[in-house]
């Protein structure tokens, strides 16, 4: 089952919110009350490349994003805030983590979680911080990952900014609370597939019945249509399932391009703005309410 949809309630303080990419860095600025206005936006460019993409797990792939938000949190603008920060895919790491009757205790569920990482990552994952969404009895349940290295040189930035860092998420949480409140009150359908795209990176989730099936990051290609028409068939056939007939939502974290898949119900969302001017109707606030 998807998990709740994290909480971002509305503090009278204005809130900094920031987007952390391999490519660019997203500052949005929003004033607090009940009207939650945007003041201020910047996109900061940074110096990823191709050869740092492949460093996923180095300490050097995600420096260049600390590094450009050091020099950013030095300007008056940003100041005064309470910071939430999203993490991009390419920073983060998932898991299904099966249902397991015989664990009794928070630890022992921590253990098993820390374990299922292991066997999926190797010992690159004895670094990383990891976390579980809770699930229904029986249900298997989405985990994620982030270098604890990388959490701590945010929480560090903020810290000597005078915005102390209490909410950080992974990418793929926001796309969930996106999905959620695209449909309100209606209940998200029980069976579909969802594609997160991002800069380079596609991520392709199986819901079956409300249970979590499988997920899988990929490399993005040039043609994404056609790319995403096979993985998708590829991870139905792997699961063992008829996905034939499942809606099939695509999140992008901006406005740039709708997708078409043949004989597929798709619904194309997007969350976050280019930098347009703060009255544009592009900004969507959605994904942070």
């Amino acid at each position: 089952m998807l998990p709740p949809s994290f909480n971002w309630s509305p503090p009278w303080r204005d809130e900094l919110r920031v987007l952390i990419q391999p490519h660019k860095l997203t500052l949005l600025r929003v004033k607090g009350g009940m009207k939650r206005l945007p003041v201020a936006i910047e996109e900061l460019p940074l110096a990823a490349t191709e050869n740092s993409l492949a460093k996923a797990a180095s300490h050097e792939f995600w420096q260049p994003a600390v590094t450009t938000l050091h020099k950013a949190l030095k300007d008056p603008k940003w100041r005064g805030c309470k910071p939430k920060v999203v993490i991009s895919n390419h920073f983060a790491n998932y898991s299904i983590i099966p249902w397991n009757a015989g664990l009794t205790s928070h630890k022992e569920q921590q253990a098993f979680v820390r374990h299922c990482f292991m066997q999926a990552y190797g010992d690159f994952s004895r670094s990383w911080d990891v976390r579980a969404s809770p699930a229904p009895y029986g249900n298997p349940t989405l985990a994620s990952a982030i270098e604890d290295n990388l959490l701590q040189a945010l929480r560090h930035e903020f810290r000597q900014a005078g915005m102390p860092l209490r909410n950080i998420h992974p990418h793929l949480m926001m796309a969930i609370n996106v999905i959620r409140q695209q449909f309100g009150r209606k209940p998200l359908p029980p069976s579909m597939c969802m594609v997160m795209l991002e800069h380079g990176r596609l991520l392709i989730a199986l819901v079956e019945s409300g249970k979590w099936l499988s997920l899988q990051n990929y490399a993005a290609e040039s043609d994404i249509e056609i790319q995403l028409e096979a993985l998708i068939e590829r991870e139905a056939i792997i699961a063992g399932i008829d996905a034939g007939t499942w809606p099939v939502f695509i999140y992008w974290p901006e406005p740039n391009i709708n997708i078409a898949l043949q004989g597929r119900k798709v619904r194309n969302i997007f969350s976050l703005a280019q930098a347009t001017p703060l009255n544009s109707s592009k900004i969507n606030m959605e994904a942070w309410s």
